[in-house]
């Protein structure tokens, strides 16, 4: 199994918090969540799918930045190229996916 090193960002906060993980295993897509953490919180006032959109735009701007300094890719092109599939895959794959929320707590 091949796993990604946690960003030493994070080395030393005790709140740093794994909010999503994706494999690609057994011909599919894998994927967990921690799904609530906002809007379960006691103390929070953020909007749960306003963090998540803030999630997924920067995971698109580390995939443009990553590709830039790895294979020299443009960023904007990059970008409007993941806005684009993004959008598509939403349209025509989202209404198949399947699985099951597994409550942690």
């Amino acid at each position: 199994m091949r796993e990604l090193t946690i960003p030493c960002e994070n080395d030393g906060d005790e709140n740093a918090t794994e909010m999503a993980r994706v494999w690609l295993g057994n011909g599919s897509c894998n994927i967990s969540l921690l799904l609530g953490m906002y809007e379960d919180a006691e103390d929070s006032d953020i909007d749960e799918l306003w963090a998540w959109g803030n999630i997924l735009s920067d995971i698109a701007q580390h995939i443009a930045n990553g590709l830039k300094q790895s294979h020299g890719w443009d960023e904007t092109q990059t970008m409007s190229s993941l806005r684009k599939h993004f959008n598509a895959a939403i349209k025509e794959r989202a209404p198949n996916l399947q699985g099951s929320y597994v409550d942690e707590h």
